[in-house]
């Protein structure tokens, strides 16, 4: 990754179109909705919150037909290491059921 600095959710670039290269992070970015699905060992970003202004980075850990499990270090007082999203598919768009989740970047 050329640039591992700044805030958490600073990983993902919204000017960045869905499937094209982050080459800031030398990773292919994905948004929440993507025409890709999901997959494991790709990097979840949220955005920041009341709680946490910087936002968060988790992996996906497992992927199955309509959820994905995340792993994560740090989640914060309401979350757990491991955790678990509805994973749905909405006219050939994949979505992951949290708001937060800006999208998910892939090597």
């Amino acid at each position: 990754m050329p640039d591992s600095y700044g805030n958490a959710k600073d990983f993902y670039n919204s000017e960045i179109k869905d499937g094209n290269i982050n080459r800031q992070r030398n990773l292919n970015q994905f948004t929440n909705p993507s025409n890709s699905r999901p997959k494991a060992n790709d990097l979840v970003i949220y955005s920041g919150s009341i709680l946490n202004r910087y936002g968060h980075v988790s992996i996906i850990s497992k992927v199955t037909e309509n959820e994905i499990e995340i792993v994560q270090q740090n989640p914060g007082p309401f979350a757990d290491s491991r955790e678990k999203y509805t994973l749905l598919n909405d006219d050939g768009k994949w979505r992951i059921n949290n708001d937060r989740i800006l999208g998910w970047l892939r090597k």
